[in-house]
């Protein structure tokens, strides 16, 4: 396709509730198999009927038509495709409900995933730790920084209701999603160069703003003591299994050491389930049938007993390194634990339909946590995004880059953001991506890549120390990212 002149995103009218519910049918019509049924029959689970009811109570206004407008997420909605590639054959079963009223005026019901799919593995109590914990993020949110983000004005978490699910009653964000917009060669109604850096601008500004706040004194999930008004932080989320296998400990942690194995131990509990090898056929198929012939079909079950081994034989020694590593001098006093929306990427991101350069909100808080400072500067939504290979693309990326960096260095405490520590971060950062991401579901030669690239900044002395990892991983290549 020829690349277009990049003349800029025009301003326009918001789509009406009954347009957006009509794309939302179609979008669920052209699901792949087994998707549009799991989809009705969580959607017929539901009480509607009763949703409008609490929603007439609390606005006291009578409420007249319910619309589904979104699963996922977000407050106005899509599935991401690859959220479906991470999640094999499941689908993320949260709803958005667009709720109009006589008076002609609207809110949104976002209901919280089934038992039956998403937290089938949970228990409810659990569940509801996660979903207080995302109220408790974007309630210190709306208290500590001017990012914009989705108005809850009714949080109901018991499982016990009429609706028939935990839900929440938020204000509508009027805007549509920064991908749906974000400079591109195809889409001729994207942004331009000047659009793009407008938006970068107040975005980084949000990252360094949940940079900067004061250190937490732990590592984990927000909580909020509403009684006492107190912000707290408790153990993550169930969002990240690490309070659903009984050996792992879910914190908080004080120490970055803590956290990391930790993680550590979470992984060498995934590998230890039964159904581990099935889930790895799982994923080589999906990738198969991708266009991913690595490995071919014929080669999958060798190759998942053989990741098994790598990968346990690779845990053992990370767990065995990480007590010779000394991360104390990234901790507080030294450096601050901050809160890191980890999610923060252009499906996230809600801009402003008649001006399309202003964030009108930032959605998607349900994994947010308290991690190392080290861990929270590594995040950028400019890093989550590939550019094309035009040039008029290229340029528009490089200076979105540009412009972030020049706001991190103006923003941020220059004794902690500087060019010495940016390369320590990068290198640790590569280490957290380590030890936290599931081996289930990624090529082994990604975390070759990985542990490449956290040697390249670490003394001989750990080099020396990580060298039978590293020797461990080279057969099965590396991954080019």
């Amino acid at each position: 396709m020829p690349a277009h002149a990049f003349l800029g995103c025009p301003s326009q009218i918001p789509p009406k509730i009954q347009d957006l519910a009509q794309a939302e049918i179609n979008k669920i019509q052209s699901n792949r198999p087994g998707q549009k049924e799991a989809s009705d029959k969580v959607v017929a689970s539901r009480d509607l009927k009763a949703l409008r009811n609490v929603a007439s109570i609390v606005t006291q206004k009578k409420a007249k038509e319910v619309y589904l407008i979104g699963q996922g997420g977000f407050n106005q909605a899509r599935l991401n495709l690859m959220f479906l590639l991470r999640t094999s054959v499941r689908i993320l079963v949260d709803q958005v409900f667009a709720i109009i009223f006589e008076d002609g005026t609207d809110i949104i019901a976002r209901i919280n995933g089934s038992r039956a799919l998403q937290d089938s593995d949970k228990p409810p109590a659990e569940v509801v730790r996660r979903i207080q914990s995302e109220f408790a993020t974007i309630k210190f949110i709306q208290a500590n920084t001017t990012i914009p983000v989705p108005d809850i004005i009714f949080l109901e978490n018991n499982f016990e209701n009429d609706v028939g699910a935990p839900y929440s009653l938020q204000k509508r964000i009027i805007g549509q999603m920064i991908a749906d917009i974000w400079p591109s060669k195809f889409n001729p109604s994207c942004m331009n160069g000047e659009q793009a850096i407008n938006a970068v601008k107040q975005i980084t500004d949000f990252e360094c703003q949940l940079l900067r706040y004061p250190s937490f004194d732990s590592i984990g999930s927000l909580e909020y003591d509403e009684a006492a008004n107190v912000f707290r932080v408790g153990p993550l989320t169930p969002l990240y299994k690490l309070s659903t296998f009984p050996e792992c400990h879910p914190g908080p942690w004080k120490s970055s050491t803590e956290y990391l194995r930790s993680l550590i131990d979470l992984q060498k509990s995934i590998l230890q389930q039964p159904d581990w090898l099935d889930d790895r056929r799982s994923f080589f198929t999906l990738m198969n049938t991708y266009g991913n012939d690595i490995p071919k079909i014929e080669d999958i079950d060798t190759e998942v007993r053989s990741d098994h081994a790598h990968f346990t034989a690779w845990y053992n020694m990370l767990e065995a390194n990480l007590d010779h590593l000394d991360l104390s001098p990234f901790d507080p006093p030294h450096y601050p634990f901050v809160l890191l929306h980890e999610d923060l990427n252009i499906g996230n991101v809600m801009m402003d339909y008649e001006d399309p350069t202003k964030v009108v909100a930032v959605i998607d808080w349900e994994g947010s946590r308290v991690v190392p400072f080290w861990i929270g500067c590594s995040y950028s939504l400019i890093d989550q995004f590939s550019c094309g290979n035009e040039p008029e693309e290229q340029e528009i990326y490089r200076r979105m880059v540009e412009t972030r960096d020049e706001i991190r260095k103006k923003n941020l405490d220059p004794s902690l953001w500087n060019e010495h520590t940016i390369p320590i971060f990068h290198s640790l950062f590569n280490l957290y991506i380590l030890a936290s991401r599931s081996p289930t579901r990624v090529p082994v030669a990604l975390f070759n890549t990985l542990l490449q690239r956290f040697l390249a900044a670490r003394p001989q002395e750990d080099i020396d120390m990580f060298h039978p990892m590293l020797e461990l991983g080279l057969g099965k290549g590396l991954f080019f990212m």
